[in-house]
This record gives C-alpha cells, structure tokens and sequence, in this order.
C-alpha cells in the first residue's frame, strides 16, 4: 500500500507562498495606482493654477495697471493751468492732437472722451458732424463723474453700448479734480475688448480648455471668441464659490473644474475651464502605464511561480534518483528571478516647479518668482536695490514688423541681461508684457547702475536681423529704505517714467537713491 506524507510535498508551500506573494503584490500594485492617479489629479491642478495666475497676472494685470498709469498721468495733465477747458472749449485742435497721442500710447483703447462738468466733450478719434452727434449728452453716460470723489483710484463701467460705434464696451475713467479741490470733469478710455480678446487666441494652455475673464455677475467681458463677449458663463452659485484671492472649484452639474484669479478693482476674474472628462483622460492614460507595468511584473511572477513548482518536483526526483543510484554527477540546480519596479519621474516634477517660476518666452524668472523673491528679502529687512526696465517703442517693433519679431526682441533683451546679471548671481524678472525687474542684493548696490548701464549698452549696439530695427530700453533704479513694497515700486516707476520723457535709451535714479 503506497505511503503518502503531506509533510515532504514541495508543491503545497510553494503554491501558498506564491499566492501570498501574488495577492500581496495586487493589493500593493492596487494601492499605488490609485494614489499615483490622486498624485496625478493634484499635480494637474496645481500647473491649471499657475496657467491662470500667469494668465491673470503677465497678461490681464499688466494690461489694466498700463492704462491705469496713463490714466492717472493724464488726469494730472488736464487738472492743472485749466487744460481740459481750453481743450475741451477753446482750442479743440490741440486738445483732439493730444487725446490722439494718449491712444497710441494704449493700443488696446478704441477711443478716449473727455467732458467737462457742463457736459461739453471732446472724443478722439474725432466724432463726425451729424444728427446723431449733436443729440450726445456726456452727462447721461455711466462714466461721467457728476460730483467730485476723494478717491485715488480709477473705476471700471459695467459692460453698455458705445453711443457712437454701437458696440458693447467697457470704459474706465477719472475725475479731473484741480490742486485746489474743484471738479473739471471726466477723463474716460474706452477699451477695445475685441482686440483685447484677440490676443488670448495666442496663449497656449497646458491642457485642453476655455479661459476667458469675467465680471462678478459671471458676464464674459474678455474672450477669445468675441461673440462671447457679456454672455452669462459662469452660473451665480458657482461665482459665489470663488470667494478667495485665487484657487479652484469643481461645478458638478456642468463636469467643468474652473480654476480663478481675482480683481479688485476692477471686479474681474480671470478663469481657465477645464472639463472633468480631460483630466480624467489624462490621469486615466498615466495610471494605465503604471497598471500595465504592474500586470506585466505579476504575470512574470506567475511563471516563476509555476517555473519554480515545476523545478521542485524535478529536484526531489533527482535527489530519490540519486539515492536510487548512486549517482550525484547531474546535481539539481533552482533558479529564482525577482522582478520589481516602481517608476518615480522626478523630472516631471522639476519640470513643474520650473513652468511655475520661469518665464518660457524669455528664460527670465517670472513675476511669481519676484513677489516670492522680494517678499523674503522684505521679511529679513535685507537691504536691496529695485530696477525697472521697459523696451523703447515696443509697440511701434511690433506693428512694424510683426509680433514674432517682438517675441524675438524680447528674447534677446533678456538674454543680454541675463549674461550680465547671471555671473553676479543677480536674477532678472520677466514684470510683464515687455518690462522686465532687476533686484540688487545689498552687496550690488553699488554697482548696480553699471550693471544696468552695461546691459542698456549691449542691447543699444546689438545688431538685428532686419536692418532698419533698432532697440533700446530705458529704466529706473532705487533703493529701498524699508517703506511698503507699493511706494517702492511706484518711485522706480516714476524715474523710468522720466527716463522715458526725457528722450529715452536712458537710465535714471530715484530721489530717494542714495
């Protein structure tokens, strides 16, 4: 009768073994993925986010504080020594040369009024003579100022219909208020969305989606689709959610995650919206690399597993052939194979922090990176020197020979800066649109102004390509005396400003420099 012990069967152990590892492995390989596919959800916010901070900050900000500085020098201009009444009243031809040099300044202005507290008006460019014209009351437009305010800052019209053009419009406008405290009347730019919108079709995105800029009602006032414009796309509810400076939320009954910058003056959020089924796709389609790499390395082990079984037994007859026989010259041989990977891309996530702080366009850090840069050395009352750098007639270079050419112009501006300010370990800030910052730690201070006027030099004697283009910058430098971030940056400004008047190419100091 044949003997059989459990006890020396290789089979039974090996196979619980395995199976143990198996059910091990799945349930380790099941835990990854889903954590990997959260991993990959978060990180896609977080690049969404720095795609509208971006947006919102290098492009819609710098757009809106341009004309708000030119609104406010211009308001000055026309309160003082009676200007807008003998522009407006007496010698309208110089008044209509002037408001026309104030909109080439602003090419995303359509057209600019100015009305005195009578309700006389001058607009540029020059309306026509015609029935229409005469009946015009300034007074009756949502941006005359009946009554004088003490209020430094400009303020925005909601979206209403240009008298004129009959197109939907938003205008931003002042009070021209004399030294003396009297209202003289209204300065008002109104703004060419539609060109404004234009240049949105340009940017690019890091995943498909639909970015646009709203006013708190949830209206498009700036889109790349311009028969978008004052429609409603972002329902109440969902604007009541953005309540912070910046972030996302998810609205379940469309699918669409929307990421949001706000305003405060005006009123404004810039958005970036992204369908749920994207990010899904996205996520979905890491996840499955990850998951098959897993279902490879388990059906690996499953043939090991049934390698090794099958190798066991082969032994075991062996040894009971060699106990047999005598014979040990053909002496039994396992071999076992491991096999595990866990991917870790580490570049991907370099590639993010870098995307966050880095300018693609220019290689210059970008605005994020200042205000971080800057509020630490604020924080640490380290001293520093702040500069501010703005390409002369940039405008000019890119209506004339196209806005490739200025994306090229900017590049190498930025380029000879960096190879003068890199060596000192001196990092050179993309502000916004053409303006680049400088911040001089406090063992630069004294060199900062050569550093600068090294810069300006090798831009003014570059050579370009095309034969008639020649670039310059201006700028203004000062140094920080520990007042609020805000009057530093508006006295630097107030000398390039200057350098800008006094015929450009030209670097100037601050009063306050030392």
């Amino acid at each position: 009768m044949p003997v059989h012990s459990r006890k020396l069967s290789f089979t039974t152990p090996i196979l619980v073994s395995f199976a143990g590892i198996l059910i091990g492995f799945v349930l380790i390989a099941v835990f990854i993925t889903l954590t990997q596919r959260k991993d990959f959800v978060e990180d896609y916010h977080k690049i969404n986010g720095n795609f509208t901070h971006n947006l919102a900050v290098n492009y819609t900000e710098s757009i809106l504080r341009e004309n708000d500085h030119i609104l406010g020098r211009a308001v000055t201009f026309f309160s003082r020594n009676d200007q807008l009444g003998n522009m407006v009243n007496i010698d309208r031809e110089k008044g209509l040369q002037v408001l026309m040099q104030l909109q080439n300044l602003m090419p995303n202005v359509s057209a600019i009024s100015l009305a005195d507290s009578q309700g006389n008006y001058l607009r540029a460019p020059e309306v026509l003579a015609s029935d229409s014209s005469k009946l015009f009351d300034p007074r009756i437009r949502p941006w005359f100022v009946g009554q004088a305010q003490a209020s430094t800052l400009s303020r925005y019209t909601s979206p209403y219909t240009d008298y004129f053009t009959h197109h939907p419009t938003i205008t931003i406008y002042r009070p021209v208020i004399t030294p003396e405290g009297r209202l003289k009347g209204t300065l008002a730019f109104h703004l060419d969305l539609t060109a404004m919108g234009y240049t949105l079709r340009q940017m690019v995105s890091p995943v498909q989606g639909e970015f646009f800029v709203v006013e708190r009602d949830g209206k498009v006032v700036l889109h790349p689709d311009t028969s978008a414009l004052f429609k409603p796309y972002v329902s109440e509810e969902l604007m009541a959610k953005m309540t912070s400076g910046e972030g996302h939320t998810y609205d379940r009954k469309t699918g669409y995650w929307y990421y949001y910058y706000a305003f405060t003056n005006p009123d404004w959020l810039v958005i970036y919206r992204v369908s749920n089924t994207t990010l899904t796709d996205i996520t979905r389609h890491e996840t499955n690399i990850v998951s098959w790499g897993f279902a490879l390395a388990a059906i690996v082990i499953i043939l090991f597993g049934l390698y090794l079984r099958h190798a066991s037994r082969t032994v075991l007859m062996n040894i009971i052939n060699a106990i047999k026989t005598g014979e040990v010259n053909q002496a039994p041989r396992l071999e076992a194979m491991l096999s595990k990977a866990i991917l870790k891309n580490k570049e991907r996530e370099r590639d993010y922090v870098r995307q966050a702080t880095v300018d693609a366009l220019t290689g210059c850090k970008n605005r994020r990176a200042f205000d971080s840069d800057i509020a630490a050395l604020m924080k640490e009352h380290q001293p520093f020197a702040l500069a501010l750098v703005d390409i002369d007639n940039f405008k000019s270079i890119n209506d004339t020979w196209g806005h490739l050419s200025g994306d090229i112009v900017l590049r190498n501006v930025a380029r000879e800066g960096i190879q003068v300010m890199q060596p000192q370990h001196i990092s050179v800030y993309r502000y916004g649109g053409e303006e680049f910052a400088v911040v001089f730690p406090a063992e630069h201070l004294e060199t900062a102004f050569g550093l600068l006027e090294e810069w300006r030099l090798q831009v003014a004697e570059r050579t370009w390509r095309e034969e008639a283009l020649h670039v310059t910058f201006s700028a203004g430098l000062g140094e920080w005396h520990f007042e609020p971030l805000e009057q530093l940056i508006g006295s630097v400004d107030e000398a390039l400003y200057k350098a800008k008047q006094q015929g450009k190419n030209r670097i100037l100091l601050t009063s306050t420099h030392a």
